[in-house]
């Protein structure tokens, strides 16, 4: 398993530093948004947005610099980028400082398939690739834990 270089680098810059706000892309269909993001953008205040979307092997998450753009897919709808900062997940995190990181592995996949953050109010950010799907939770469900067999490497 390769660790992705890019996201240690970017999460050892925003460490200790706060989340200002929190994007997301979303396919829109028959003017319905989906559930889950197809991407899901964090913006510290000392470094770029920082990307996170779904690899294509279906089971790592994959990191990049580049901006989230919405498009247009005709009759299969669009994609669409949302300000998601005031969704329950995220709410309690935005203008809050970044105390920790880790990189979320799965066993099973054999793949880096998250990221884990805490902050300074105690509160907490997974973002996980589960089945080519991104989820977000504050904390990981149990059954997840041990189907996956997730661990966690600390980048902090």
């Amino acid at each position: 398993m390769r660790l992705p270089e890019l996201m240690i680098s970017w999460l050892l810059t925003v460490l200790g530093t706060k989340l200002l706000s929190v994007n997301a892309l979303f396919h829109i269909f028959a003017s319905e948004r989906d559930s889950s993001p197809q991407e899901v953008g964090l913006q510290f205040n000392v470094a770029e947005l920082g990307k996170l979307y779904c690899g294509s092997d279906g089971a790592s998450l994959c990191f990049s610099l580049d901006p989230i753009v919405g498009c247009d897919l005709g009759e299969y709808g669009r994609q669409d980028v949302f300000r998601i900062s005031d969704e329950p997940c995220f709410s309690n995190i935005v203008g809050r400082r970044l105390v920790s990181a880790s990189l979320v592995q799965s066993s099973a996949e054999d793949a880096v398939i998250g990221i884990a953050l805490s902050f300074d109010n105690g509160a907490r950010l997974s973002i996980l690739n589960l089945g080519d799907e991104l989820f977000v939770y504050g904390e990981i469900p149990e059954e997840i834990m041990i189907s996956e067999g997730l661990g966690f490497i600390s980048v902090s």
